[in-house]
């Protein structure tokens, strides 16, 4: 009998939990009733019998349980009255509800019922969880700091704190007492009063010693009126004494003690807050003012932006204020920006990296200029050495960029003494006898029907670009580029770079079409290998690359032409429509070679007209065989038509059957590749 009430006593926890809840929601409808003047006398009363009665089977399973025994005498005992209160101040409620006088007291005699329930529940769950179960957690302060697994505390830390503190009353322009604060062998030298860094002693050290001294000392350093180095930085200063003022070593910062932590967390900046998306309509407008607008990660909101254009206006700097707590990266090089102008880039509160390359920006431009830049490219500008050195005391700038500005080779050594900030000023004479790179033509279409705009991006140097349009290899004399200029004719442009004291740039030669509408009646003859096998797009006015998998090419290989169930020649034989009313002059054919690839351009080329049905020789083109070493290619080959009013034409572009002498393959069947055919004018 004793273990039956034992293992009933098992349901204690089960049962205990409906009368906890029945009287909580029943003790809710009392209050209720009150404060709404409601009747809801029979569901109380339902719910003080119900919790009345499991509050005593739970009592006797409760005490039936602690036959088990494991628990603390004290602790059970306190929580066996109290529930056993609570039963009867339940059965007390209970019977007072019946009484038509019962409303006087019954609501604060339910709130100490309730109160003595929670007391119970609370004595119960320290039996069964431990006395603190209900002990606020201790929260942890994780120190989280924008710095690396490790840092060299000289070079990141220390040497920075001096420069902006320090370095400036102590440089090799204007040294006091005798002492330079620069670099490594200015401290370890010391100055007229002797050394002033003693590793592993921080006291006898006055570059820390002199920092704690009372701001009237006249040795507390800085003097006073100049800007004092804060707690955690001179604390730094100190712990790098101590830990034997090594100026190559790095120390991990996750095995940093707790105070060296909360020191680095403080000095380094904190990670850059997520920005809000940017809106559809800004970037939408940034694009139709000409910028290039690219997300900075998938991780973020941050945007990067290029302006395409040369003359920047208000608009322009406006619309870059709509995007202000996004942008993060802005290129406005080789565009007509000025000191006024740039006066509202100073509003890009999240700005970090700012090119202004050849632009007309000076001293008094820098003023504008956010000094939590990161990084700076200022190549090819006015800017000069007081300028520089002016912005660099305030600026938290890592890198600036600063080939071909006005600071003179003597001055680039005093400012690299000054400042830890990585400045390039470029490699003194890498012009000399080195070529210019090649001018880039930004306009990537080649095919037109009316005009075409062509614009040239000027590469390093902004070296002058000398064009010509008849096809001659351009000189120093040839058309001067300042400005995007339209063709209107099927021509070959032709440019390169100049300028003085370095060798001119390779030539680049493209060749523009004019073309006479788009074919939309054809007939293929023979079919494309089923693995480049694109028919719809010999048609769609898209010349294919040098990349023959991309999907703009028909290959064309000797083979049986399962379709038409005959041998395919490996020729591209393809029967036009002409449209009516055109005035096409010549047919265009875009071709490819890839001797690696075991692809060759065509043999021949032939075009017929065959409007009476008979097939009658227009015109054709014999083409040379290529080199074993020439690289990857795509070209136009043109046929004229020689005749006027032809309603439907063959088209008839013959393969090398075989690959050249000297091939690793030599004799096997070589490929073909179209991708388009296009009526010229």
């Amino acid at each position: 009998m004793f273990e039956i009430l034992k293992y009933l006593g098992k349901f204690h926890p089960v049962i205990l939990h409906l009368p906890i809840g029945a009287l909580y929601f029943t003790f809710c409808l009392a209050l209720v009733e009150r404060f709404f003047k409601d009747n809801f006398s029979v569901p109380i009363r339902i719910g003080l019998a119900f919790s009345f009665v499991f509050a005593v089977i739970s009592c006797l399973l409760g005490y039936f349980l602690s036959l088990n025994g494991g628990y603390g005498e004290e602790t059970l005992n306190i929580h066996m009255w109290l529930g056993i209160s609570t039963a009867i101040f339940n059965g007390i409620l209970l019977w007072a509800h019946k009484q038509s006088t019962y409303e006087k007291h019954f609501i604060p005699f339910f709130g100490i019922t309730i109160i003595l329930l929670s007391i119970t529940g609370h004595f119960g769950g320290t039996m069964t969880h431990g006395e603190d179960f209900l002990k606020p957690p201790k929260i942890k302060n994780e120190l989280v700091f924008n710095i690396k697994d490790s840092i060299n505390l000289y070079s990141e830390v220390v040497r920075p704190v001096l420069d902006n503190k320090c370095v400036k009353c102590h440089n090799p322009s204007k040294s006091k007492g005798g002492l330079l604060m620069n670099n490594k062998e200015g401290l370890l030298n010391g100055g007229k009063s002797g050394n002033i860094l003693f590793a592993n002693n921080s006291l006898q050290s006055h570059l820390y010693s002199y920092l704690v001294l009372p701001s009237e000392d006249e040795l507390h350093m800085p003097p006073k009126g100049n800007s004092q180095l804060k707690k955690y930085e001179i604390e730094l200063i100190k712990y790098w004494i101590d830990s034997g003022a090594d100026f190559e070593r790095f120390d991990k910062t996750k095995e940093s003690n707790e105070v060296l932590a909360l020191n680095l967390a403080s000095f380094f900046p904190k990670t850059i807050a997520i920005a809000p998306p940017p809106t559809y309509s800004n970037l939408q407008n940034l694009q139709n003012l000409n910028f290039r607008i690219e997300r900075n990660s998938n991780e973020n909101n941050f945007i990067e932006a290029k302006f395409l254009g040369e003359d920047i206006q208000t608009k322009h700097l406006n619309a870059l204020l709509k995007i202000k707590h996004q942008l993060i990266k802005l290129d406005l090089s080789n565009t007509n920006l000025n000191d006024r102008k740039i006066s509202k880039i100073k509003k890009l509160e999240k700005l970090k990296y700012l090119k202004i390359n050849n632009t007309d920006i000076t001293d008094k431009g820098l003023i504008s200029i956010n000094k939590s830049i990161e990084s700076l490219n200022l190549n090819n500008t006015l800017i000069s050495y007081n300028g520089l050195q002016s912005f660099l005391e305030s600026s938290q700038t890592k890198n600036v960029y600063l080939w071909n500005t006005k600071i003179k080779p003597e001055q680039e050594s005093l400012l690299e003494d000054q400042f830890s900030a990585n400045l390039n000023f470029g490699i003194k004479d890498f012009s000399y006898d080195m070529p210019l790179l090649q001018p880039i033509i930004m306009t990537e279409q080649t095919l037109f029907t009316d005009s075409l705009l062509v614009k040239f991006y000027k590469p390093l140097g902004n070296p002058e670009i000398r064009y010509t349009t008849d096809g001659k290899a351009p000189d120093s004399l040839s058309n001067l580029y300042s400005k995007p200029f339209s063709i209107k004719k099927s021509l070959t442009l032709r440019a390169l770079a100049f300028k003085k004291g370095w060798k001119k740039s390779k030539p680049i030669s493209v060749d523009y079409f004019e073309t006479g509408g788009t074919f939309t009646k054809y007939s293929l003859k023979v079919s494309p290998s089923k693995t480049y096998s694109n028919p719809e797009k010999l048609f769609d006015r898209i010349l294919g690359t040098t990349n023959f998998r991309e999907g703009n090419w028909n290959g064309f290989i000797k083979e049986k032409d399962v379709e038409y169930g005959s041998p395919n020649p490996g020729d591209m034989i393809v029967e036009i429509n002409m449209p009516k009313g055109n005035k096409i002059n010549a047919i265009g054919i875009n071709a490819l070679t890839s001797i690696n690839d075991y692809i060759t351009f065509p043999k021949r080329i032939e075009l017929y007209d065959i409007s009476s049905g008979k097939d009658v020789l227009l015109s054709f083109k014999n083409i040379a065989s290529e080199g074993l070493s020439t690289v990857p290619n795509s070209k136009m080959f043109i046929v004229p038509l020689n005749k006027k009013n032809i309603n439907k034409i063959k088209l008839i572009v013959k393969s090398n059957k075989s690959l050249p002498k000297g091939h690793p393959a030599e004799g096997e069947f070589a490929w073909l590749f179209v991708s388009e055919i296009i009526g010229l004018l």
